[in-house]
């Protein structure tokens, strides 16, 4: 993002913060009924879609001068890169976007209590931090003016968001509902424990990095949609039929998992404000942020596909691994043929208020490179009640204006899938190890750029880049929902380096293999880069996880009950990338909670 739209961002979460608007999204994550839908079970990913979308529509409600501001996404696998490649040592310092919006050294350790739970850690004061306010009731001096965050410049890169972990997490399901509890357990959950303080508890929505983080989770999860279910436009009832991108599970009830009745595709997202949860209400009828969801479309299989969600559609710009992981789908085949009938799908019992009530505005620009600010999405703002929305992008890159939102959503011919795509065995095999980790990732419970009109296309180049670039200059390519930055970092280019070669050197991209690569990654942070950071007590116990995921594939290893299958894979590692913190060559412990 250029200078000028950081500030832009910047300034929209400030004015959030003072209008007492941005207070309410801590309320929606942490109020009971809203919780229990949004974590620790498939909907996960489609839940905090909606939150996402209702966040932006709220940045850009803040005044005319926000009406294109769109969240940047926090590509923490850029910083996995950099920390493999030795340009950084840990999360804070590989990651500028942490540094961008507000970084982590705070006057003194203090305790803030947000939202009915006190938190401590450094209380960052700088920028938008100085505007934040811990409670609806709270005003004026009343507000804390800062925000306690943890040591981020001590805190490890977690392997789960490199780029050998993460092809596994988003390719290795069958279905959504798999997908989004491994993405849940893993990468998500690793960040949320590193960064520490605020963001190891449900006020997290507090901290605007909570916004990026989702942000980059959910353009993981429209690369998933592209790879597996394809990129033509479905009817609600095909939406509501497709095996992969809809997939149930029972709901979590009284604290229990798996307890409740199924989700069902025509089920309106529960989302209710009310400090500390008292008389809480629905945010759809909240006078502070109630007009944002206008038109938004809010039964969950609505949420399916980020491109079809009428006024309220986005995309996202990619580049380097990121867009390689759009491009080849992780080299896994393609299991689902789109080509079945869809079932017939009951109408809802309330129907969503119909996106047309949204202005035609294109899809909203999404997330971009997370040290920049959001660029202006190509949307043109309606003058509508509620802001027009558009989203979050990757980290090096700016949203671009998506084509499709000034077209009609007509349903696209469904191409059958290719018989290449259909290689049972190699998918077979994957899963083994994939289902054995998925398995013993389980919480052991009892039971259970969209552009907006008027606003200048955000674009990306070499000057504006918070990454060295050393490639080709970028070339940018649209493709139906993202647009593809062709370039790469250093890092990244040394990064795919290792990939490729070992690949190549063990018989070329399969299933074992790319299940291999996993294993070594996290063995390689066991050893040569200070060791994996384990969870709290506390931490596992209020976000239902028992360990990072990378805990869970070493110790599988040390007891024999899996293998690297590359028996020279630590001497390949280091030929690329040295070794260099030997685990016990420091003391260091995680951030600060």
């Amino acid at each position: 993002m250029s200078a000028s739209e950081k500030t832009t961002y910047k300034g929209a979460l400030a004015a959030a913060m003072d209008s007492g608007a941005y207070i309410k999204f801590v309320e929606i994550h942490t109020e009971m009924k809203s919780e229990l839908e949004a974590h620790k079970q498939c909907m996960f990913i489609y839940w905090h879609r909606l939150f996402l979308v209702l966040f932006e529509n709220m940045l850009r409600g803040q005044g005319p001068r926000y009406a294109c501001v769109t969240i940047p996404y926090y590509n923490w696998m850029a910083a996995s890169n950099k920390a493999l490649a030795g340009e950084c040592n840990s999360l804070g310092e590989c990651s500028p976007i942490l540094k961008e919006l507000g970084g982590f050294t705070g006057n003194s350790p203090k305790a803030v209590t947000i939202n009915g739970v006190e938190i401590s850690g450094n209380c960052v004061a700088v920028a938008p931090l100085n505007h934040f306010c811990q409670s609806s009731s709270s005003r004026g001096a009343a507000c804390a003016g800062c925000l306690p965050r943890g040591n981020w410049g001590s805190a490890k890169v977690p392997a789960s968001v490199s780029y050998a972990s993460v092809i596994g997490q988003v390719f290795n399901g069958t279905n959504i509902d798999k997908v989004s509890r491994t993405v849940e357990r893993g990468c998500h959950a690793d960040i949320h424990a590193t960064l520490g303080s605020t963001m190891t508890k449900f006020q997290s929505p507090a901290d605007p990095i909570f916004w990026s983080h989702h942000a980059m989770l959910d353009a993981l999860i429209t690369i998933f949609h592209k790879c597996r279910v394809g990129t033509r436009r479905m009817t609600f009832a095909q939406k509501a039929a497709d095996p992969v991108a809809w997939s149930s599970c029972r709901r979590r009830v009284g604290g229990k998992l798996a307890s409740g009745p199924p989700f069902k595709p025509t089920d309106i997202v529960t989302m209710r404000t009310g400090q500390k949860g008292s008389n809480p209400i629905d945010a759809r009828k909240d006078p502070k942020i109630g007009r944002y969801l206008s038109g938004v479309p809010n039964r969950f299989a609505d949420l399916l596909d980020a491109s079809d969600l009428g006024g309220n559609s986005y995309t996202y710009e990619i580049s380097g691994l990121l867009a390689k992981m759009y491009s080849d789908c992780g080299g896994i085949p393609k299991k689902h043929n789109p080509t079945s009938a869809p079932k017939k799908v009951s109408p809802p019992h309330t129907a969503p208020i119909p996106p047309t009530r949204t202005p035609a505005k294109a899809p909203r620009p999404r997330a971009k490179a997370p040290a920049r600010a959001p660029g202006p999405p190509a949307r043109a703002p309606q003058p509508p009640a509620r802001a027009p929305t558009t989203f979050r992008r990757p980290s090096t890159t700016s949203l671009t204006p998506s084509t499709r939102a000034s077209r009609p959503l007509t349903p696209r011919p469904v191409t059958p899938t290719p018989a290449s795509f259909r290689d049972w065995s190699q998918e077979t095999r994957f899963q083994s190890f994939f289902d054995w980790l998925f398995r013993r990732g389980l919480p052991q419970q009892s039971t259970g750029s969209r552009r907006l009109a008027g606003c200048r296309a955000a674009t990306s180049s070499k000057k504006e880049n918070n990454e060295d670039m050393t490639g080709p200059s970028p070339i940018s390519t649209a493709h139906d929902d993202l647009v593809i930055t062709k370039h790469m970092t250093r890092s990244e280019k040394r990064v795919i380096n290792w990939y490729n070669e070992t690949m190549t050197s063990n018989g070329g991209k399969s299933a074992d293999n790319i299940a291999d690569m996993e294993r070594q990654v996290c063995m390689f942070q066991e050893q040569c880069l200070g060791g994996i950071v384990e969870y709290t007590e506390e931490f596992k116990a209020l976000w239902g996880v028992q360990e990072p995921r990378c805990r869970t594939i070493v110790n599988a290893i040390n007891s024999g009950e899996q293998q690297i299958l590359d028996s020279s894979w630590k001497e390949k590692m280091e030929a690329h990338f040295g070794c260099p913190h030997p685990k016990n060559e420091t003391s260091g412990s995680g951030p600060d909670t």
